[in-house]
């Protein structure tokens, strides 16, 4: 975390001021954001643009855990997810890979 984000996110707790990081980029930053998030005691949500998380499961090799309105995190190593590299391929933007 950015010295910025960490003074403003201890600054907010001391407040007892919930934070909810937003982010529209996919399943790597949206757990990237969770796991981050999991260990801030003043943490409400993670906020993203889907309205339906399940949707980003075909890029990654393992679904996220969603129930009701909350993302579980895996047990694996790492974020506990890994792009899929052949969907990836499978579905290249002209122009943006190759």
């Amino acid at each position: 975390m950015a010295a910025n984000q960490e003074r403003t996110r201890t600054l907010a707790e001391t407040y007892y001021i919930p934070i909810s990081p937003h982010d529209a980029g996919g399943p790597i930053n949206i757990l990237a954001g969770a796991h981050a998030m999991a260990s801030v005691p003043n943490h409400y949500r993670v906020e993203t643009h889907r309205a339906k998380l399940n949707a980003y499961d075909e890029f990654i090799d393992h679904p996220l855990d969603i129930r009701g309105d909350k993302i579980y995190l895996s047990d694996r190593p790492g974020l506990g997810v890994e792009l899929d590299k052949d969907y990836m391929r499978a579905h290249i933007v002209e122009g943006y890979g190759g």
